[in-house]
């Protein structure tokens, strides 16, 4: 194996000069990779043969990658996908480019760390509170964190060029110095790494799908910058209306009294009598609203995420009762957006003037944020357009715990979704939270079709597959056959089928009792029996559930985990998935089979696409994925026939992926074909 690393004059946007390489060859081949003892392999990694190149020498260190490749061998590197290899293509592309039959002998220490240690943070505090983690360094995969907690530093190069980026300009021997140093770290980590003996398939899927988000971010997604700058006007002129309203509408906040020292006729002051004053009323001011809402009305919400709540709060606490009980006591500050109007407005609980307030706060901070969102905010979508017109944003297939990706600079799976009224019409403006407004500034070049593609009722299917050893697939046949919304409806006692639906998400992704109470305009306390009915009416459930507290936990003192047995879980494709919490351990096993399904979903679709359709991907091919969010993705497509491709393959990679994870139940697609993300989800 060939671990390398190196250093050039820029970001990959702009590089154009590769000043120098280092390259370690470690005796290790890809069989012992899984079959020498993890000592051994450690020892290895560590004792790798290194080589340095200076600028006249790195069209050298190129070839010998390439040849390596050439002949099977596998290469190593830290971020090596998203910048290394695509540096040297970029730079030197008359003879380095890393093949798609040669992938799998990729390596990339980013990827495997994010996949491994996905619980970094936890690992990270002890390091933290000994000092031997810099603060900033926290939950960081960077090889400088990873020098820190392997004891082998980085140089300090990297840490001047933030004061003077010109020392990146031209090639030193402190900068070949730092390049060096940074394979010794490599060597470190990718011995850790493999020691552990990951799941190879993980560790497959992993890579593959970031070979691919790659190649989204560098095709982008055209954006309507026209059709953006209506809008924002469009915003603030509704912005202003709000702020004028709640101007009037808002309570007075009282100041700090004033007191007189001398008689004022005209103005009525008597020296020494208290006169009272009020504040004027800042609608974006958090303190002025906390203030309203929890001393003018006197309300606290009792829903925990509502909260500013820690993670080390959270795991002390072993119920959302108890939780919430610490949290009033200790006066935790709300989260003061749409997200908390929109639960005043609707808690039965909330004075009624509050919730009537709560309702124009709520269409102010959605307002507000949507301008955040467009063009305010630092990475608002009109600063992020390139100058092809198109948003490149940044994905991390690995960035959550449970194996679902994040997203960033600008964080596309952020833009709001289209709303549907009572008639299945999509909602505009105001209405619809101007979800379709933003999403149909998402498009595609003149004379291309876009193809949206979901995973259809995928939180479901994947509750039916766990469900399935203890109900004999009777849920899972409801879902795919019959209609499991209404055998939801009958099993908690709902009062319409609607109500079952919203009932039935929000108790997968961990909702409290007073947020389940709210879907029937109850309290806590109706949220609660509701979900006691839906378990007792379903006892595979509670099997289930059951049977990952005896996984996880082995000894339990008044609801309280006293001892864990581990405290992980195994994904589908043989991963560790941490648990932090017992009561998320169900929604983390769930959450990480979607994403699972929908990593290898989305490979399969382009693989076939490219090798069984024929079909290029990229803007000067057939078609480019521009968009993955959680469960949907977004192509644009050359023509409207191809987009029919792109829908007919994506089921037919679906049903592939069920294929391959054995997963217990049928998984299908839905597509639309237009011409913007907001016609074709």
């Amino acid at each position: 194996m060939l671990l390398f690393d190196l250093e050039a004059n820029g970001l990959l946007e702009t590089i154009t000069k590769i000043h120098c390489v280092t390259i370690s060859k470690v005796n290790v081949t890809p069989e012992e990779l899984y079959s020498l003892p993890p000592e051994e392999l450690i020892e290895r990694f560590k004792a790798g043969i290194k080589t340095k190149y200076r600028p006249d020498e790195v069209p050298e260190a190129l070839k010998r990658i390439q040849k390596a490749l050439n002949y099977g061998e596998p290469i190593c590197g830290h971020n090596i996908i998203n910048y290394d290899t695509e540096a040297m293509h970029k730079v030197y592309p008359e003879f380095f480019k890393v093949l798609r039959e040669q992938c799998h002998l990729v390596y990339d220490t980013l990827v495997l760390s994010r996949l491994i240690y996905s619980n970094i943070k936890d690992l990270d505090a002890p390091l933290l509170r000994s000092g031997k983690l810099p603060g900033k360094l926290y939950g960081s995969h960077s090889l400088r964190a990873w020098g820190h907690r392997l004891g082998v530093l980085k140089g300090d190069f990297a840490l001047h060029t933030e004061e003077d980026e010109d020392m990146w300009a031209i090639f030193t021997e402190e900068m070949l110095e730092y390049n060096f140093q940074d394979v010794v770290v490599t060597e470190h980590l990718a011995g850790r790494i493999f020691s552990k003996k990951y799941s190879e398939i993980a560790i497959r899927l992993e890579h593959e799908i970031q070979w691919l988000m790659c190649q989204q971010q560098r095709n982008g997604f055209p954006f309507d910058t026209a059709k953006a700058l209506v809008l924002e006007e469009v915003l603030r002129v509704r912005l202003e209306e709000l702020k004028a309203v709640l101007m009037d509408a808002a309570p007075p906040i009282p100041d700090k009294d004033f007191i007189p020292k001398r008689d004022n006729k005209k103005m009525g002051y008597v020296a020494g009598q208290a006169v009272k004053r009020f504040k004027k009323f800042n609608p974006n001011s958090r303190q002025m609203l906390e203030y309203i809402i929890t001393k003018h009305y006197k309300y606290r919400p009792e829903e925990p995420d509502l909260y500013n709540v820690s993670d080390e709060l959270k795991q002390q606490c072993s119920s959302e009762e108890e939780l919430m009980y610490a949290i009033l006591r200790m006066g935790l500050p709300l989260k003061i957006d749409e997200t908390t109007f929109n639960f005043i407005k609707e808690d039965p609980e909330a004075p009624e003037e509050l919730q009537q307030l709560a309702v124009l706060f709520e269409e102010y901070f959605t307002v507000t944020k949507r301008i955040g969102q467009l063009v305010d905010g630092k990475q608002g979508w009109l600063k992020n357009v390139k100058e092809d017109g198109n948003i490149h944003g940044s994905v991390n297939p690995n960035g959550a715990v449970t194996g679902r990706a994040t997203h960033s600079s600008p964080n596309i799976a952020q833009v709001p979704k289209v709303q549907f009224g009572g008639d299945k019409q999509p909602l505009k403006g105001s209405e619809g939270k101007y979800g379709y407004d933003c999403r149909e500034l998402f498009t595609v070049p003149e004379g291309w079709y876009q193809a949206g593609v979901d995973a259809s009722g995928l939180e479901l299917r994947c509750l039916a597959h766990f469900l399935y050893p203890y109900d004999s697939g009777y849920y899972a046949e409801a879902v795919v056959f019959g209609d499991v919304h209404t055998l939801n409806q009958e099993a908690a006692g709902l009062p319409t089928r609607d109500n079952a639906k919203t009932f039935i998400y929000a108790w997968l992704y961990g909702a409290g009792d007073a947020k389940i109470g709210k879907i029937v305009k109850g309290d806590k306390l109706v949220g609660k029996r509701l979900k006691a009915a839906f378990l007792s009416k379903n006892p595979a459930i509670a099997n289930l559930k059951k049977a990952i507290e005896t996984a996880l936990v082995a000894e339990m003192y008044r609801g309280r985990v006293r001892k864990w047995r581990k405290k992980w879980l195994k994904g589908l494709d043989g991963r560790q998935l941490h648990v932090r919490y017992l009561h998320a351990a169900l929604n983390t096993l769930l959450q990480s089979a979607g994403a699972l399904i929908c990593k290898k979903w989305l490979v399969e679709t382009e693989r076939i696409l490219v090798e069984e359709k024929g079909l290029a991907h990229g803007w000067d091919g057939d078609f480019c994925i521009c968009a993955w969010v959680h469960d949907e993705f977004q192509a644009a497509c050359r023509s409207e026939e191809i987009a029919k491709v792109v829908v007919e393959t994506a089921q037919e990679a679906m049903r592939r992926t069920q294929e391959f994870f054995g997963f217990r139940v049928q998984l299908d697609t839905d597509g639309k074909i237009g011409k913007n993300w907001a016609e074709c989800h």
